[in-house]
């Protein structure tokens, strides 16, 4: 038994030695990334916004994203406005995924806010969603999905 015991944790360790992915983290691991992009959203009709960011302060896994801004890309989406506290998360176990908790106040007044796993390209420092919902706000809302659109924010990887 005790032998079985020691070859499964050689096992694990060499597993876990081998497989650095389970240290993700942001780099820079301190100090703030700006970044901006267009997405498109869609709920009671589609829109297109402009989206800027700056998260502040990093740590080696979060950051919280205090300084948010949506701005008309299409002339319906002048009535888009950013809801909740918006933050961006290391997925653990990929260096090809993000963890972004956002929402919007959409055209309707219906808002949606939740967290969304988006694609990231560590090369271009950019997140790109495809069809990812976030759920409503208010019991009997509506959900958003955000079809498509990227947001680059220069200069943040994940390691």
């Amino acid at each position: 038994m005790i032998k079985t015991l020691s070859i499964a944790a050689a096992a694990l360790a060499t597993a876990a030695i081998a497989s650095p992915s389970f240290a993700q983290s942001f780099s820079p691991s301190s100090g703030s990334v700006s970044g901006s992009g267009s997405v498109t959203l869609s709920q009671t009709t589609t829109v297109t916004c402009n989206v800027s960011v700056t998260a502040s302060p990093l740590s080696a896994t979060s950051a919280p994203i205090p300084t948010r801004s949506i701005t008309a890309g299409s002339i319906l989406c002048a009535a888009v406005a950013p809801s909740g506290a918006w933050s961006a998360a290391v997925v653990p176990g990929s260096t090809t995924s993000i963890a972004l908790t956002i929402g919007a106040n959409t055209v309707a007044n219906d808002p949606c806010y939740g967290t969304v796993v988006v694609a990231w390209n560590n090369a271009t420092s950019t997140a790109t969603f495809s069809n990812n919902v976030l759920p409503p706000v208010n019991a009997g809302g509506r959900s958003c999905t955000i079809r498509s659109g990227s947001i680059r924010i220069p200069g943040l990887q994940i390691l």
